[in-house]
């Protein structure tokens, strides 16, 4: 037996309001649903973020941070580099070996080379400063003051003559005109016109060349055999004579002058 079932209009109107709310408030439950949940919004994979690239650190910058303070001056003399001959003082210049291939002039405010900049120049050492920090840089020769004659000073002298010529009168010089000599620039003009002698010492072979010769008013045939009691065997022992004339305010030069020992002395000012 079949069922049929009618509905009545009312009941269509009452069905249908029933399935509007049950959609509505079902469209409610979802909205309330999604205010009460965390938001997924913008969730997804995503690879670590890369590491940021190494930068360079500066090995000068981390050893001033353990260091004393910017000015400090070490202790230590720069590698590599040797001090030949000074003038010291305001207008100071230093012949440096190490820099190049042969010894050159730096003038006091100039780079060193990769050694920094010549920040002083006192009698017996520069400073260099490089990224702050400074070091010195002593003479090779330090021992050069004017030394009591103990009476063998006939074993470097030749004896061909046993009159030794009176001291002449000192000589005044200034350490400027040292200056002006030694900021010809290399070795090549800062011995120029001199030479080793066969005997020992430094010969003036062409004191017209040499512009140490005509301050020190050395001639031609002079033999310089030692400076304040140090002995000069080599031309390369110049360096001490320049020392002597930046450190001491007097000086005492022997030489051999047409085969007489002679004494020159000279006095310097600043």
């Amino acid at each position: 037996m079949a069922l049929n079932f009618r509905l009545s209009s009312r009941q269509l109107a009452l069905l249908a309001s029933a399935v509007l709310a049950s959609m509505v408030l079902w469209q409610l439950a979802g909205l309330l649903w999604l205010g009460l949940t965390p938001s997924q919004a913008g969730r997804s994979l995503r690879l670590p973020a890369a590491a940021p690239a190494a930068q360079q650190q500066d090995p000068n910058l981390i050893a001033r941070l353990f260091s004393g303070p910017a000015s400090s001056v070490a202790s230590e003399a720069s590698s590599n580099l040797k001090l030949k001959a000074l003038v010291s003082g305001a207008n100071g210049v230093a012949i440096i070996e190490g820099l190049e291939a042969s010894a050159v002039a730096v003038k006091l405010g100039q780079e060193a080379g990769s050694h920094g900049k010549l920040v002083a120049a006192e009698r017996d050492h520069i400073v260099l400063e490089l990224n702050g920090q400074r070091r010195k840089v002593f003479l090779e020769q330090q021992s050069i003051a004017p030394q009591a004659n103990t009476g063998n000073t006939n074993s470097t002298i030749p004896t061909q003559s046993t009159t030794t010529a009176s001291a002449a009168p000192a000589t005044t010089l200034t350490r400027g005109q040292l200056t002006g000599i030694l900021q010809g620039g290399n070795l090549a003009n800062w011995s120029k016109g001199l030479a080793t002698h066969a005997s020992g010492g430094i010969a003036v072979e062409a004191a017209s060349q040499q512009a140490l010769a005509s301050v020190l008013q050395l001639r031609d045939g002079d033999i310089i055999k030692s400076v304040n009691g140090r002995n000069l065997a080599k031309l390369e022992d110049l360096s001490l004579l320049y020392a002597a004339f930046s450190q001491q305010s007097a000086v005492s030069v022997q030489i051999v002058r047409a085969g007489e020992a002679q004494t020159l002395s000279y006095t310097v000012n600043p």
